[in-house]
């Protein structure tokens, strides 16, 4: 019980102090599904793919680091650095930046957010997920939709 209700103050406490670079939504691609863990053959191959209502926002915590939050499809939240994962900044400009995520055996992913020439924001998720705990092993890149995107928190 005792970690329980710690978990719950560690959780809010470094997410209550954290500044929002961006909030992304429902982005659509393509994926390849390959032939193992549950997919079937006839499930596998290339098919268009999506998160529908899916949110992803971008955070700068109190210590400096990043992080990448989502609300999944059962609108939960989920932390990536809570959940075991690392999130790293490899590169930022005066209108984009690339944050890497992997989860060890698991994903690896590559998260990118900019302005376009016309000044709407985007971005777009690259990743490959597999290894002995993932049920689905795909390949994948989506593009979705941002707010206003805060580069000032991101640095150089």
């Amino acid at each position: 019980m005792k970690r329980i209700v710690f978990f719950f103050i560690a959780f809010y406490s470094t997410f209550t102090f954290a500044q929002t670079i961006t909030n992304c939504r429902n982005p659509i691609g393509y994926a390849y599904y390959n032939h193992s863990g549950i997919t079937s053959k006839k499930e596998s191959g290339f098919q268009t793919d999506k998160i529908t209502g899916g949110i992803t926002s971008f955070v700068k915590l109190p210590d400096g680091k990043f992080d990448i939050n989502i609300v999944d499809i059962r609108k939960q939240i989920i932390s990536f650095t809570q959940d075991g994962g690392r999130v790293v900044l490899l590169r930022s400009g005066k209108s984009d930046a690339t944050f890497l995520h992997f989860h060890p055996g698991m994903v690896i992913e590559l998260y990118s957010f900019w302005l376009e020439s016309d000044g709407k924001a985007k971005f777009s998720i690259i990743q490959s997920k597999g290894g002995d705990d993932m049920p689905i092993h795909k390949s994948s890149v989506l593009v979705g939709d941002c707010d206003s995107i805060n580069f000032a928190l991101v640095g150089k």
